[in-house]
């Protein structure tokens, strides 16, 4: 296992926490693609290629920047786009939308990032557009 597959892992990971622990609808982990949509058939090469635009989403100045992103070697691609930074239950947090797609397969949705400790970014769950 990499690094990316491990990263992804950890997001997903995540994602069914929170699914668990009934902060979303099951409907936004398939939006982000974890189980059943696009981000389900990622390569390893896919998932390093989304991972960094998240990383330079979340770490940009900017609220509104898009960070897209294409595979050469497979029908992925998708975008990331800077939202608003926020404080959130005590941390600095900030809400990205990320759009994935596998050849005519496409999901989007919004989700909000915070930060703890300082610098390590957690997803804490789907937002509502």
């Amino acid at each position: 296992m990499n690094n990316t597959r491990g990263i992804f892992t950890v997001v997903a990971a995540v994602c069914s926490a929170v699914l668990v622990a009934g902060a979303a609808a099951p409907a936004h982990a398939i939006q982000f693609g974890l189980k059943d949509g696009p981000g389900a058939k990622f390569n390893n090469d896919d998932l390093a290629l989304m991972m960094a635009r998240v990383d330079a989403g979340l770490k940009s100045p900017t609220e509104g920047e898009v960070f897209d992103w294409k595979s050469d070697k497979t029908p992925a691609s998708g975008s990331v786009v800077s939202m608003n930074k926020l404080t959130w239950s005590g941390l600095s947090c900030r809400r990205l939308r990320i759009t994935n797609v596998y050849g005519e397969q496409k999901a989007q949705s919004i989700y909000k990032f915070c930060e703890k400790p300082a610098g390590k970014w957690k997803l804490v769950g789907p937002e509502k557009e």
